[in-house]
């Protein structure tokens, strides 16, 4: 069974380990299959307008918990920005967040052991997974947690 936590305490360190990284996180929302950790955002520096974001997963997400992290910053939150670094030689993170609907803003050369740093962001109108569908979905989970 697929289980959304939340607390930075409990996924900032997963997510961390995972993408190599510290983080000073403000948030942190994760997915669990039968207790064990599957997927992890972190939101870290928010400045009342956006929020950088670090996603780590090893394992098939749900359309709740896809409605769960993108409901928090946009919704919750009230962000008109999300920013996630990527290296541009992690083919499949970038891979994965364009299939996400990240878009590349800008690219930090150098600014990596492996090279560039592509900025990839979205917006609320950008986002697929916020709205009534989405939203039903989450409430649905929220009330059988």
């Amino acid at each position: 069974m697929k289980t959304i936590v939340s607390g930075k305490e409990r996924v900032a360190p997963w997510v961390a380990k995972k993408l190599f990284a510290r983080f000073n996180a403000d948030e942190a929302i994760g997915l669990e299959r039968d207790g064990e950790m599957i997927a992890g955002v972190v939101y870290e520096d928010w400045n009342g307008a956006s929020f950088v974001v670090h996603i780590a997963v090893q394992g098939l997400l749900t359309p709740a918990y896809l409605a769960a992290i993108f409901h928090y910053p946009f919704v919750y939150c009230g962000a008109s920005k999300l920013i996630a670094p990527v290296a541009e030689s992690n083919e499949d993170s970038v891979r994965f967040v364009k299939k996400l609907g990240f878009r590349e803003e800008a690219r930090l050369h150098d600014a990596h052991p492996d090279g560039s740093v592509l900025l990839m962001t979205m917006t609320p109108d950008q986002c697929r997974f916020i709205g009534e569908k989405h939203g039903k979905r989450l409430a649905i989970a929220t009330a059988s947690a």
